[in-house]
């Protein structure tokens, strides 16, 4: 299933993008860095705001370089009025640029950094902005949507292990500084919270690496409950993009389950798009990571994360080995005719199906 692109080719601005190889030739994360945005750009082409047309750094109203990259190379594009994205694989380095993708970076960050540029190149903006709403200024985020830390699943476990225990009769609440955040009913089926709250984690820019939850007499009445699916969805989708500690790479999943997408769905459609042509690849039939990666013609990243979050909610799991052709395998020891003869006589006389001779 394709992206519906979001506006008609003929309202799309078109824009120029220069991706500068890494002066440090020799390190593979700013290698892999470049080739995951050049992917993107690929993935989601005709279904961004604007086409983006990668082309050489003289024609670029965009230059994405890496942080090591000469300060006077970007000084000079800064001049001709050129906008600068920073690919930093040193999170130290990502104070050099508002448009600032910190490997291993998120679709949705990319989408999110495309429509901030279009907006600077609509209005002729030609200085750096800084906004609140930038993934990088967030304090409880690092900027890449990617939880740090060894804590990073400690809350899905927490939800995984909840739906274990099967309690419904307790309610457990995650506190932040003391202040509640959110309530999970003790079997893991259902939670609340507020609508701020709620969209933050889906959103990703709530952290709830490290996030313990303690029992609560109830939740407030105030609050509705909700599927406690969407909640581990988005969790296990914002934690990580390398794949979830109970899990392997290599491994094949299958889908047990299709999830729902009218509750679990991003708020950006060509993230939704993107994650039901993934899901739906591997309802097709089992994959690896890898493969479905490759199968959907989308980043190994995003199909992890997507991944996770199917993982979270219990909705795959690891694909059987292929069962052995049974008709190909040989008897190691061959039935004697006479003996076989004898036994469909039997067989045939218990039936009443025997006729004397």
């Amino acid at each position: 299933m394709n992206a519906a692109p979001a506006h008609s080719p003929a309202t799309r601005s078109e824009r120029r993008i220069a991706l500068i190889k890494p002066a440090v030739a020799e390190e593979d994360q700013a290698a892999h860095a470049m080739k995951l945005l050049d992917s993107v750009l690929w993935v989601f082409k005709g279904t961004t705001l604007s086409n983006w047309t990668v082309c050489s750094a003289e024609a670029a109203q965009v230059i994405v370089v890496h942080h090591d990259e000469p300060t006077p190379h970007i000084a000079d594009w800064r001049r001709e009025g050129k906008l600068i994205v920073v690919i930093s694989t040193d999170a130290a380095a990502s104070s050099l640029s508002p448009y600032t993708l910190t490997y291993p970076f998120p679709t949705v960050q990319v989408l999110r950094i495309l429509e901030q540029l279009d907006a600077a190149l609509d209005s002729g903006a030609t200085a750096a902005r800084t906004s609140a709403s930038s993934p990088g200024n967030n304090n409880s985020f690092d900027g890449r949507g990617d939880n740090r830390g060894s804590d990073a699943w400690d809350f899905v476990d927490a939800l995984r292990t909840l739906r274990l225990l099967n309690n419904a009769d307790t309610w457990f609440v995650g506190k932040v500084s003391s202040v509640p955040l959110l309530w999970v009913r003790g079997d893991g089926s259902r939670y609340c919270c507020d609508s701020a709250t709620a969209h933050a984690i889906r959103s990703g820019t709530r952290n709830l690496s490290g996030l313990a939850l303690q029992k609560a007499a109830a939740a407030p009445a105030e609050l509705n409950p909700h599927s406690a699916s969407e909640l581990a969805w988005f969790a296990g989708y914002h934690a990580s993009t390398t794949i979830a500690p109970w899990m392997s790479d290599g491994e094949t999943y299958r889908l047990t389950r299709w999830p729902d997408f009218g509750r679990v769905q991003p708020d950006d459609s060509l993230l939704r798009a993107a994650q039901i042509r993934v899901v739906a690849a591997l309802d097709a039939a089992p994959a690896t990571a890898a493969q479905l990666s490759a199968r959907t013609e989308t980043s190994l990243g995003f199909v992890v994360r997507t991944l996770n979050a199917l993982a979270s909610c219990e909705f795959v799991q690891v694909a059987p080995a292929t069962a052995p052709n049974v008709a190909s395998i040989k008897p190691a020891t061959p039935v004697p005719a006479g003996r076989l003869r004898q036994f469909l006589r039997n067989m045939r006389r218990h039936l009443g199906l025997w006729t004397p001779p």
